[in-house]
């Protein structure tokens, strides 16, 4: 039994190898071959004899010279013709009708040979990407200052900036203030009359979609439907005044006069009066009565998404605001306990754009760190490796950065203080740059094993030439 492990074409390539051995074998253990060798070459000692005999010392020097000068400009007169890989592997399974293993073509000792020749090469990768010189550790020790010092001063600017707060309802609008209202009507007016102009006065259903109510926004009837939904809360469990899937779900539903809840479910919505009616409504039927309605005429899924937009603009600044985006399909009660604490959709932009520039910079950083010690690459020194050192300098450096922060929020158990930025840039250095120096490392082993069978590939032409 092998003690490694062979994907299929790994399987297939110790057949090739051992059918290639074996027929090395074979030609070596000919006797009739060896025979016919043996006679060659005595052949050819006679015949030098017979040259030399007859004073051609000069011309069999030069004739050697010629040949040593060539070297491996020399090609073959006869070429032997080349098989595809399909056929080798065909020939190998003919040859070797049962698995080949590693240990039936290298003895112990020949395969703890190539591990400890494997170790070597490592060990020198190691070598070469080691930050134990002045300047690697300098350049180490500066973007390590400079990414801590950002995620320390971090909590201090997102306290003035309201970083990871909730809105105060007193300085929001009720949901039906009189403005809101008439900016809604407006802009629904604005909307009917430019299409009435395109269309040559044609109506139709589409006038319906931009003045009634959305239907997530009815809450008649939902407890003998089984949902619940109750005042403002009801906009946490309808996913129509979800700021993302609302633009999928809650355009579908002013098409087709439907419900849907967080859970997924969908109930039908009766216009008089308005209700929600018992019964779930499967989801591709609410998308086939979709498409029938934007069949129907082209102007009905302008007007919905243009009713679903104006909607979720009215919504935005009241008192109850949107829930955070798709939080409440994932994690309900997580949703429910920010938006009691008014952490609504503004809040989270707020908050994703506080994020997003604490990312940035912490990149920024990253790419000053990275194009400066870039610089101080000499020819000595691989390209490849050199970045690897400089992916390095940068990991670490935003590791302990990263570790920094979470330390912070730790001892002040204060979990804004945490800066989200430059964790995200470490997580993407985790997956960018191991995979990186995976793949460098990959690359070098496999090139210092093909510069050690070069060396023997010359020996052999070096010993035929020599023949």
């Amino acid at each position: 039994m092998s003690r490694f492990q062979y994907s299929g074409q790994e399987k297939n390539l110790n057949k090739i190898l051992k059918m290639n051995q074996d027929r090395s074998l074979s030609l070596r253990n000919d006797s009739d071959m060896a025979a016919k060798r043996q006679a060659a070459d005595a052949t050819i000692d006679s015949s030098l004899e017979l040259l030399q005999s007859l004073g051609k010392h000069v011309d069999i020097e030069k004739l050697k010279q010629e040949i040593a000068a060539q070297g491996k400009e020399r090609r073959l007169e006869h070429r032997p013709g080349f098989e595809t890989w399909d056929e080798i592997v065909r020939q190998a399974n003919e040859h070797c009708t049962t698995p080949v293993v590693l240990e039936d073509i290298m003895s112990a000792s020949e395969i703890d040979a190539s591990f400890r020749e494997l170790d070597t090469i490592n060990k020198e990768f190691s070598r070469q990407t080691s930050l134990i010189n002045k300047t690697d550790l300098s350049f180490l020790a500066i973007a390590t200052a400079l990414q801590v010092t950002k995620v320390l001063l971090f909590p201090y600017i997102a306290a003035k900036t309201g970083y990871g707060n909730g809105f105060d309802p007193g300085k929001r609008m009720a949901h039906n203030d009189k403005s809101i209202e008439q900016k809604h009507k407006e802009a629904n007016d604005a909307f009917k009359e430019k299409k009435l102009a395109d269309n040559k006065g044609k109506t139709g259903y589409w006038i319906n979609i931009l003045y009634q109510t959305p239907p997530y926004d009815i809450t008649r009837g939902s407890p003998a439907a089984g949902i619940q939904l109750h005042g403002g809360g009801h906009r946490l469990y309808t996913l129509g005044h979800d700021p993302i899937l609302g633009w999928l779900f809650g355009t579908l539903n002013i098409l087709t006069d439907i419900i849907t809840t967080n859970n997924f479910l969908s109930r039908r919505v009766q216009r008089n009066p308005m209700i929600i009616l018992p019964g779930n409504v499967p989801i591709t039927t609410m998308i086939q009565e979709g498409l029938e309605m934007i069949a129907a005429d082209r102007l009905n899924l302008p007007a919905a998404i243009f009713a679903q937009a104006q909607h979720l603009k009215s919504d935005e600044f009241t008192k109850a605001g949107l829930p955070v985006p798709v939080l409440s399909v994932i994690n309900e009660q997580f949703a429910s306990k920010l938006y009691k604490e008014h952490y609504d959709a503004l809040c989270f932009s707020r908050d994703a754009k506080i994020v997003g520039v604490s990312f940035i910079i912490s990149v920024l950083i990253d790419m000053i760190i990275g194009l400066t010690h870039g610089l101080f690459c000499n020819e000595s020194v691989p390209k490849d490796i050199y970045e690897v050192r400089t992916r390095k300098i940068l990991l670490i450096s935003n590791s302990i950065a990263s570790a920094s922060t979470i330390i912070h929020a730790g001892i002040t158990s204060n979990p804004k203080s945490l800066d989200m930025g430059s964790l995200l840039n470490t997580v993407a250095h985790l997956f960018l740059d191991i995979r990186f120096i995976a793949r460098i490392k990959q690359e070098y082993i496999e090139a210092q094993i093909q510069n050690k069978l070069q060396a023997e590939f010359e020996e052999i032409d070096r010993i035929y030439r020599e023949i």
